[in-house]
């Protein structure tokens, strides 16, 4: 029977007592959630430097070789065998003519498999 002048510290004892085998667990995987969270994106922000990089190191390469940049994208993939996952990111790839380095962008997907969130 609980004890209605029962003194404050020991009532804040009993209560975290009961209340900490259930806030313990949802806080860890609330932390776990977070962790995972961020290293996706860490990841994703790396992939995508790399996928950009990979492009543009392909089209200086043709150019150096063939004195004009790559027609289209799927020219500068097919040449180089550059594959990226279509789901997580869209490359636009403009050229600017035969001997203007051309503009690439890659961007991440807002949805899908791997997405950022």
């Amino acid at each position: 029977m609980d004890d209605i002048f029962e003194p404050g510290r020991r009532r804040a004892a009993r209560i975290v007592r009961v209340l900490l085998p259930a806030v313990l667990p949802i806080l860890l995987c609330g932390i776990f959630l977070m962790a995972i969270t961020r290293t996706s994106r860490d990841t994703i922000a790396k992939e995508q430097t790399t996928l950009t990089q990979a492009l543009e190191n392909g089209a200086v390469y043709t150019y150096s070789l063939t004195g004009s940049y790559p027609e289209s994208l799927s020219k500068l993939l097919d040449e180089y065998h550059i594959t990226y996952d279509k789901e997580k990111f869209i490359i636009e790839y403009v050229p600017n003519g035969s001997n203007l380095f051309p503009m690439i962008s890659v961007l991440p997907r807002k949805s899908g498999k791997g997405g950022l969130i």
